[in-house]
């Protein structure tokens, strides 16, 4: 079926669901207001500090740098000397590498250099330098074409929902019409679709609603964000907490920590933490013109 993710995808989609999966809890910690840590909120500090050894461990474990696993260091406040080598791991990665990346991997890579206050318009290692931003969207671009004239995707809807998330993040514009298509396809097609996607393709619909000036377009993001959030709530009663299963939930509690405004009464983590593209600085020199 044409919803089934290829190689690529799949595995895009598990790094980054297992990496938020631990993130969101490592989070949890830390993420009440300042010298407050609501009751909903926290994690016992041992269990923190053996997941986040899980992820500083994975940084040297992997024989290619994980941008997920980056986002989730980022996500959780780390600041040693793992996440530093990581990031520099990925910067030469990206360097080298990303004009024969899938377009979800290109999504995903973009999303790590942003949350460490690094310009993903110029990645420079050793006198060499990439726009991350270029390649995106000219691969995003690819995918909407192939979506146009056939009908399914070249990669996957995970990655297409990377894709336009990514873009719609740093602001460079060009993902309304992958936003578009992946709205229609949950109104149409959210039965066929696992808890990763749904998550991944509406968070990219937060993003453009929020950016998108045209009413007809916003309607229907509305539309598909309301059904969508509403489901993934109702799984989480059904599931005694968790939205799917243990990897998937971390995924989808992004989702519902960003489109809080979609669904009632609120989540009670909604007012004490803040989803993944929050976590750029606003010390960073560079700027998304």
């Amino acid at each position: 079926m044409w919803y089934q993710r290829g190689t690529a995808g799949t595995e895009a989609l598990r790094m980054l669901s297992v990496a938020l999966s631990i993130a969101v809890l490592l989070a949890a910690e830390g993420c009440g207001a300042e010298d407050t840590v609501h009751q909903d909120c926290t994690i016992n500090t041992e269990e923190r500090a053996r997941m986040l050894g899980i992820l500083q461990l994975s940084t040297i474990d992997s024989e290619l740098p994980n941008p997920s696993v980056l986002l989730a260091l980022n996500l959780a406040g780390d600041s040693s000397k793992a996440r530093q080598y990581l990031l520099e791991q990925i910067k030469e990665t990206a360097v080298k590498q990303a004009k024969d990346m899938s377009s979800g991997q290109v999504a995903l890579y973009t999303l790590a250099l942003l949350s460490s206050c690094c310009n993903p318009r110029h990645v420079k290692v050793h006198r060499q330098s990439v726009d991350l931003l270029s390649i995106l969207q000219e691969k995003t671009d690819q995918e909407v074409a192939h979506w146009e004239e056939y009908g399914i995707p070249q990669s996957t809807l995970f990655s297409m929902g990377l894709d336009a998330q990514a873009l719609c993040v740093v602001g460079a514009g060009g993902y309304q019409s992958a936003a578009v298509i992946l709205a229609k396809q949950l109104l149409s097609s959210q039965g066929e679709l696992s808890v990763d996607e749904q998550a991944m393709m509406a968070l990219a619909l937060v993003c453009a609603y929020n950016q998108t000036k045209l009413q007809d377009v916003r309607d229907l993001l509305k539309t598909a964000l309301t059904k969508v959030s509403n489901a993934l709530l109702d799984k989480q009663a059904e599931g005694n907490g968790m939205i799917g299963n243990i990897y998937s939930t971390g995924l989808a509690t992004q989702l519902l920590l960003a489109a809080g405004k979609f669904y009632a009464p609120p989540w009670p983590w909604l007012r004490h933490c803040q989803p993944w593209w929050h976590l750029q600085p606003l010390t960073c020199s560079w700027t998304r013109s």
